[in-house]
């Protein structure tokens, strides 16, 4: 069976084609060959291409390895101990919503009895 291509939205496709040329921007910077950021993040050197392209059919995992790999901070935060509060923070938050939400319809027609 084949893959759904993705389309995305103009935003969502703003966003990919920033990230990787951050990547490739540094990447450049670092003076490295994207065959070795290819390994460190371990995929092919044609994946890399993809990623700094801002190609959106390209794992969403290996867009942020190659990120990280790079040197590129991610949502703005260099340490990696601020992007764990962060994330240990929205688990958090996560924690107080409900675990489901009902159709407002559903809700209404329950009312009634």
């Amino acid at each position: 069976m084949a893959r759904k291509k993705i389309i995305p939205t103009a935003e969502a496709a703003d966003a990919a084609r920033i990230l990787g040329q951050q990547i490739r921007l540094a990447r450049h910077a670092k003076q490295m060959t994207a065959a070795r950021l290819a390994e460190l993040v371990d995929v092919s050197p044609r994946v890399i291409t993809l990623i700094e392209r801002g190609d959106v059919s390209v794992s969403f995992g290996n867009a942020l390895n190659a990120a990280v790999h790079a040197g590129v901070p991610l949502f703005d935060i260099t340490d990696p101990k601020t992007l764990a509060r962060t994330r240990q923070q929205g688990e958090q938050a996560l924690t107080l919503i409900p675990s489901n939400v009902r159709n407002r319809r559903e809700w209404e027609l329950d009312g009634d009895f």
